[in-house]
């Protein structure tokens, strides 16, 4: 079976402006004697590649032990978007097969929704919402595009790593982990190549 890793390296993923950077502490270490290793991580759950809950940016929204798998494991598309700009409901318009219901969003990490964009995608029907930017906001308009969505009932999966997958039809699997009261969590996001129809038996 083939797949595509599509997660960022924890410790060397870029840090979100603001954010803490990834920490990894030694508690008990092997080579300085001790039985086993043993080490503590600290970091910010919006760290590398992560899963947003609605709690993110709706004060009752659900947190992200609350929000069902379905989101996060299922079929989905990888679409290619213009680089280094806002994606608008233009650049989205007929290119959405009916049903899409998951859509990972690949542009080098250097664009982000548009207000048009996410009001389009939300007429869609998206039920989860992909990018490998940073963010699907644009820093200056976090709350503005995040609000919508989130709201909407579109679970949001940030800094992914497309680079080496060609559009198309995927199955994913990026189940975050189950932190209760969290309002994200990373993630280990990971995209299965459908297998070929096996050939019909004469």
């Amino acid at each position: 079976m083939k797949y595509y890793d599509i997660t960022r390296e924890l410790l060397s993923s870029p840090v979100y402006p603001g954010d803490r950077e990834p920490e990894l502490e030694t508690v008990f270490d092997m080579q300085r004697g001790a039985d086993f290793n043993l080490r503590s991580l600290s970091c910010s759950l919006h760290a590398g590649t992560h899963c947003d809950a609605f709690l993110h940016f709706c004060r009752d929204g659900s947190d992200i032990a609350s929000i069902p798998l379905e989101h996060f494991i299922g079929p989905c598309l990888v679409l290619s978007v213009p680089e280094n700009r806002l994606v608008t409901e233009d650049d989205l318009r007929n290119r959405l097969p009916e049903g899409t219901t998951r859509l990972l969003l690949k542009s080098g990490g250097t664009s982000f929704l548009a207000l048009s964009g996410a009001a389009f995608l939300l007429r869609r029907g998206i039920f989860t919402l992909g990018t490998d930017a940073s963010s699907v906001a644009p820093p200056d308009n976090e709350a503005g595009i995040h609000i919508p969505l989130l709201t909407g009932g579109v679970a949001l999966i940030e800094s992914l790593w497309l680079e080496e997958v060609p559009d198309g039809n995927y199955f994913l699997s990026a189940a975050p982990l189950k932190i209760r009261g969290a309002e994200g969590a990373p993630c280990r996001a990971v995209l299965f190549v459908p297998e070929e129809e096996p050939p019909e038996i004469p």
